[in-house]
């Protein structure tokens, strides 16, 4: 396995999982094998029957880890978390996915697939060939409009730069960490994807189960903000 401790670390940020985290881990154990490990970062806002689940499974299963992090203060701090940790105990790739299965860990292989290939990075998407994106319809409207004008901004190609369920090589993740982001809501995934845009990469179709209702506002606005600041980098930095 190279010169790497793992194969394949998963990043799993958890809350209020307690109803679904049984059919997730007992998932990614059968799709995985002993050279993976599983870290699932919990912090305050997490339930006390979710920690105590990851707990219970830990126990019996040396290859699931919790990482508490108390001093997380979203959910960027937790997926960051979650990435130094896979880092730290020398994982050759990351994997990162949401832990309430709107990701379905079935297709896990796929991700593992294209990093044998060689790439350094693959990325899940809704809006390609083969993908299927579920949930209220304008989340699935500002997704897909949020990445074509970030490609048109900002000079990237990928059908989806708003996604998380994306796999890293661990000189990828390691560029990553060290030009961190800005966004402290789900943007942090485009900025990765802007990050990574000159990298040997390749989209992965996903199928994604949306179950939030709501789309706060401020997010929103976070997003377009960050992503003009990003807009006069590029122009300054890389002009026509």
């Amino acid at each position: 396995m190279d010169r790497y401790r793992f194969r394949l670390g998963i990043v799993i940020p958890l809350a209020n999982e307690e109803h679904t985290i049984d059919t997730l881990l007992n998932r990614i154990l059968i799709l995985t094998d002993g050279n993976d490990s599983i870290f699932c970062i919990t912090d305050n806002a997490s339930s006390e029957a979710t920690r105590q689940k990851i707990k219970e499974y830990s126990i019996k299963h040396h290859r699931i880890h919790e990482v508490w992090a108390p001093e997380n203060r979203s959910v960027v701090d937790a997926y960051f978390c979650g990435y130094k940790e896979a880092i730290a105990k020398d994982c050759k790739w990351i994997l990162e996915m949401d832990g309430g299965m709107s990701h379905n860990p079935n297709e896990i292989p796929k991700f593992i697939k294209a990093m044998e290939q060689g790439y350094d990075f693959a990325a899940g998407s809704r809006f390609i060939e083969n993908s299927n994106y579920s949930g209220i319809s304008i989340r699935k409207i500002i997704s897909r409009w949020g990445s074509i004008l970030t490609n048109i901004l900002l000079g990237t190609k990928m059908k989806d730069m708003t996604s998380g369920f994306e796999c890293f090589s661990n000189k990828a993740m390691k560029h990553v960490l060290k030009q961190g982001v800005k966004s402290k809501a789900h943007f942090f995934q485009t900025e990765i994807r802007y990050n990574l845009r000159k990298w040997n990469y390749i989209e992965i179709p996903i199928s994604y189960n949306n179950p939030s209702k709501r789309l706060a506002s401020k997010n929103v606005f976070e997003a377009l903000y960050i992503l003009y600041q990003l807009f006069k980098k590029e122009r300054l930095y890389y002009p026509k």
